[in-house]
């Protein structure tokens, strides 16, 4: 069980939003060539570390509101150490899949209903290694052609869409956040009411170029 308590947040000396910042914006749309210009054409085929592996797929509708990706609220079930977080479609990779890239689409496909193709990929952001349980995670970006359905399986709450030029935007708030059995402090955006931290948190930082921390 995850719990939140929220307090309105100052940067500290590292966040540094201005330093290099271009307007992501053309007219009343993200520029998706700025999110191109930041991913390279595949992840590394071997890993630095002996660390479990899992893979996401970041989902953009470039038609929605200027351009909107899409975001799932995670069921909350014991068994799941992500369990009631926010983050992407994917998770880990099975021995069947040949590569990170196939178990993106499929765990999209088990997740949200939604079949991706390879001709939708605009490329991967570099590795992000979790900092708690130690699992490194690829992940892949991809633009699709028209809206699409989302079908949430179990293991999904809810799903829901993002501007991408909200999330440019969006104030970074501190979090009081308990998991499981620990109370940490946690940078994050709240989007109408809802806690994106963590993993997705950095991932979303990678994509956007937002320099919020030296993590990320």
């Amino acid at each position: 069980m995850i719990t939140y308590e929220t307090r309105p947040f100052k940067y500290p000396h590292h966040v540094n939003l201005s330093q290099n910042r271009v307007d992501p914006t053309v007219g009343d749309r993200y520029d998706l060539t700025q999110i191109r210009n930041r991913l390279i054409s595949r992840p590394p085929s071997k890993l630095q570390e002996d660390l479990p592996v899992a893979s996401v797929a970041i989902i953009i509708n470039p038609n929605d509101r200027g351009g909107s990706v899409l975001l799932i609220r995670r069921t909350e079930r014991s068994s799941d150490p992500w369990s009631g977080q926010i983050g992407f479609p994917g998770g880990h990779k099975s021995p069947d899949d040949q590569s990170f890239l196939q178990t993106s689409i499929r765990e999209t496909k088990e997740e949200v209903g939604v079949r991706l193709k390879e001709s939708q990929l605009l490329g991967s952001l570099p590795m992000v290694t979790t900092l708690s349980r130690r699992v490194q995670v690829a992940p892949f970006v991809f633009e699709l052609e028209s809206a699409v359905e989302v079908r949430a399986n179990r293991e999904v709450a809810e799903s829901f869409w993002v501007p991408l030029l909200t999330l440019s935007q969006l104030q970074v708030k501190e979090h009081n956040v308990r998991l499981e059995d620990r109370n940490m402090r946690v940078d994050s955006f709240d989007y109408e009411g809802r806690i994106i931290w963590g993993l997705t948190f950095r991932i979303l930082n990678l994509m956007l170029g937002r320099r919020l921390s030296d993590e990320v």
